[in-house]
């Protein structure tokens, strides 16, 4: 028996393919997948995640963490496929999941920005339109994972 919860925290942009290479991870590893986004269309209707997303995403956010405090006492192996877009956001997390009694393993799920361009226009939806529209606003807010993170680079494309 393994001695800990292992606990994939999932980084990436915008298309760059992070659902599918962490359904496949979680597949590999007999780990459970936690998507907020997918949660957030099940729980809500298109009109309300589309208007209120920050508020849906932060609920269902908060689901997530009950979830994986609870998988990681089982000792069952999670895949959070969340995004951690800053550097904050996967240390808050990291802190988090060894707080919990879990392992966390940082995963940046790389593509470069023309893959990435071209994967959200194929998207559907008032949100994935906003996206690509306004691609080079959003990439701004997203940053890289650094040397210190101790992360495991995926170059997907």
């Amino acid at each position: 028996m393994k001695e800990k919860s292992r606990v994939y925290l999932i980084c990436g942009f915008l298309g760059a393919g992070k659902t599918t290479y962490s359904k496949k991870l979680a597949q590999d590893n007999k780990a459970i997948h936690l998507n907020p986004d997918e949660i957030v269309m099940q729980k809500y209707k298109p009109e309300e995640y589309e208007n209120n997303w920050d508020t849906c995403f932060a609920q269902i956010m908060d689901f997530l963490w009950q979830e994986t405090a609870s998988y990681i006492k089982q000792n069952v192996d999670i895949i959070l496929d969340v995004g951690f877009w800053n550097k904050e956001a996967r240390s808050r997390a990291v802190h988090k999941i060894k707080q919990l009694g879990g392992q966390p393993i940082i995963y940046y799920i790389y593509a470069p920005d023309a893959v990435l361009k071209q994967r959200i226009s194929m998207r559907k939806g008032k949100i994935a339109e906003y996206n690509h529209l306004h691609f080079d606003e959003i990439k701004k807010l997203f940053e890289e994972p650094s040397s210190d993170e101790n992360i495991v680079v995926i170059k997907n494309y």
